[in-house]
């Protein structure tokens, strides 16, 4: 998950709003959580995933369904539009998930989750999918603290003066919050380091901050999002230039 993570917090959009609500929904009743399901569908200005722009600073569709099953599990599968470079490239991604969340004090509550990213329409010789296995803590549904860990992260970045495609094991590193202005307003932020040592050398340090506007199922968000400059040279400023962006969501 991302430091800007919506729908269901498997990917990120504008807010962290998302990761949050996705670690809630873990720890319903046991007796709800037999036959609960659900979705989103959203419209991002700019998809972004640690901080790196997944449209060039383009809008997205986006949209997921989940279902909840026995006591902390969930299950689901989430896509998005996508363009991130120019000329031939993937233009979807498809993530399907699974999770389990459990309390470990009143306060405090965790989950783990496994995920399977999936770019069908890519024609690249390289093959961008991967795979990524996380654990979060989360805190009175307010503060996440998240690490995860990818056997298998695939990167096309610009590490030492000419572009190159990269596989390789990778961690990152995030902690996201909210804190509530009204009963429907509140700030939201979070920060990152994405440690690509084994693919370039190097990592990067990623932010966000804005606020998340709740009117029953939907949900605005618009966010600041920034990058480090070893971001900026391993990716180009096209997907790591600072900028505002804005998402509306539906939950169902």
């Amino acid at each position: 998950m991302s430091t800007v993570a919506l729908a269901l917090g498997i990917r990120s959009s504008t807010s962290v709003l998302g990761g949050i609500a996705f670690c809630s929904s873990l720890f319903a009743s046991p007796l709800s959580a037999q036959e609960s399901w659900g979705g989103s569908i959203a419209v991002t200005s700019d998809y972004r995933v640690r901080g790196i722009s997944q449209t060039r600073g383009e809008p997205a569709i986006q949209g997921g369904i989940h279902a909840r099953f026995g006591a902390g599990w969930v299950a689901g599968a989430w896509a998005s539009t996508i363009d991130r470079n120019r000329g031939s490239s993937a233009t979807s991604e498809v993530d399907a998930y699974v999770a389990y969340g459990f309390a470990v004090t009143p306060d405090w509550n965790a989950k783990v989750a496994l995920t399977h990213y999936w770019y069908p329409s890519d024609p690249a010789r390289t093959d961008y999918d991967y795979d990524e296995l996380s654990a979060s803590i989360v805190y009175r549904s307010q503060l996440i603290a998240t690490i995860a860990w990818s056997p298998n992260t695939a990167y096309f970045g610009y590490p030492e003066g000419r572009w190159q495609a990269a596989r390789a094991s990778s961690l990152s590193y995030e902690l996201t919050g909210l804190h509530p202005i009204t009963s429907t307003m509140s700030l939201t932020g979070g920060v990152g380091y994405n440690d690509l040592s084994r693919l370039f050398g190097v990592g990067y340090w990623y932010w966000n901050a804005g606020l998340s506007y709740s009117m029953g199922p939907v949900q605005l968000d618009l966010s600041h999002i920034a990058t480090d400059t070893r971001a900026q040279r391993l990716f180009g400023s096209g997907r790591t230039e600072a900028d505002w962006a804005a998402a509306i969501s539906w939950r169902f």
